[in-house]
């Protein structure tokens, strides 16, 4: 069998930087690092200059090169939610590349008229035409250029080779994948909590018909809003059809978190485990976020598998 790529992922936020890396053995992929690594103080993405944001991720990644290193030359980030201007609009699915990015430019200088859009990159995820959804929409994600900018250097001061930046919830929604085969039937709904916004995302077989991304007002109004988004926003008759799964990601995400919001929306709901079905290297040595924090990966691991 021919050996595929080794892969390399990582997940950062505010407060710590998260590495997953799978390395290619025998006929499978096997976790071969797998690390978290708090920083000495928040960072703010948007306010941070660049060096202080650069020499903090720096330090972080110093102490995963200190402690055992990596083989993986090629990786991908996924960043907060809170790096991203989110919109949803409908899009000329014929249109050329270059011709696509134009008209975002320009539906973004509307809805966002306090933003200068020349200083953001643009990406989108296609909303298909479907019996729920009447014209095909586009998802367009807005991140400023000097965060892509600043991976670049990052990487090329540490001979890396940057291949995809995403955010955390899309990221978090191939581990979903990998975990349920079955996702390719029915409507599943999955949520990403990233304090202080929310992102929920309606598939329908694996595709994408509905996203927002929202404050959370408080915790204890959570279920509220979500149930309000449901009835409200999302393109089906939930008299007429129905959610077959929720599944949760995010830091705060907790088993009993999970169960709590179960029980208000008669729904099963679940977190996710990006591992189960991974093995580990003979020199894995984390065995404590493989068992006990194997959830709050998913990000980290399905921005890993997104190298393709």
């Amino acid at each position: 069998m021919q050996n595929l790529p080794n892969r390399l992922g990582i997940n950062l936020s505010e407060n710590k930087l998260q590495l997953v890396e799978l390395n290619f053995s025998g006929s499978e992929y096997v976790i071969s690092s797998l690390e978290e690594v708090f920083f000495d103080e928040p960072l703010n993405f948007e306010s941070d200059k660049e060096t202080k944001l650069i020499l903090t991720i720096q330090s972080a990644f110093n102490e995963i090169l200190i402690s055992g290193g990596i083989s993986t030359t090629e990786v991908a980030f996924s960043l907060p939610l809170n790096c991203f201007t989110f919109f949803q609009i409908p899009y000329d699915n014929t249109l050329l590349q270059n011709d696509l990015v134009d008209q975002f430019r320009w539906e973004f200088s509307v809805l966002f008229p306090h933003k200068t859009e020349t200083e953001y990159q643009f990406q989108f995820y296609e909303i298909e035409k479907s019996i729920f959804v009447q014209e095909p929409k586009a998802i367009v994600l807005a991140m400023k250029k000097r965060l892509i900018d600043l991976l670049y250097t990052f990487c090329d001061r540490n001979n890396l080779i940057l291949s995809t930046v995403d955010c955390n919830h899309f990221a978090f929604d191939k581990s979903i994948q990998l975990l349920d085969r079955n996702i390719k039937q029915g409507f599943v709904c999955s949520i990403y909590l990233d304090d202080p916004l929310v992102s929920i995302e309606l598939l329908f077989e694996q595709k994408p018909i509905f996203m927002k991304v929202f404050p959370l007002k408080n915790k204890a109004t959570f279920v509220d809003q979500i149930k309000t988004i449901l009835k409200e926003e999302i393109p089906i008759d939930l008299a007429q059809y129905k959610i077959d799964k929720f599944y949760f990601g995010g830091d705060e995400v907790t088993m009993a978190f999970v169960s709590q919001i179960e029980e208000q929306l008669q729904i099963p709901c679940y977190s996710v485990n990006p591992f189960v079905s991974l093995n580990t290297s003979k020199e894995f040595q984390n065995e404590k976020y493989f068992h006990e924090k194997a959830h709050a990966f998913a990000a980290a691991a399905g921005i890993a598998f997104r190298l393709e």
